[in-house]
């Protein structure tokens, strides 16, 4: 087999095209988390876990809960009932 060296044209400094903005990537679903903590166990802690177990998070009450956007960091906020269901007021925005 023979390996030849790729030779790439030079790029010129040309007119800048369109840009994508918001408008282009704003209705892309991504998957948003709201995280209340973690705790580490072994696998046996977790097959002996039964209805009424209780596992000690590493997040003391009161803290902020994380939104995570992507497994990314982006705000932290606080607990909110919302009718029936459960929400996330925003308090920290973390990325710019």
């Amino acid at each position: 087999m023979e390996v030849k060296k790729v030779n790439f044209p030079e790029l010129e400094a040309g007119e800048k095209g369109a840009k994508l903005g918001g408008k282009a990537l704003g209705d892309i679903p991504v998957q948003v988390n709201v995280e209340l903590g973690k705790a580490k166990m072994s696998l046996r802690e977790v097959l002996d876990l039964s209805e009424g177990s209780i596992i000690e998070l590493d997040r003391l009450a009161g803290e902020p809960l994380d939104l995570k956007v992507g497994g990314q960091l982006i705000a932290q906020g606080e607990v909110v009932a919302i009718d029936d269901y459960y929400g996330l007021r925003i308090t920290n925005v973390l990325i710019k």
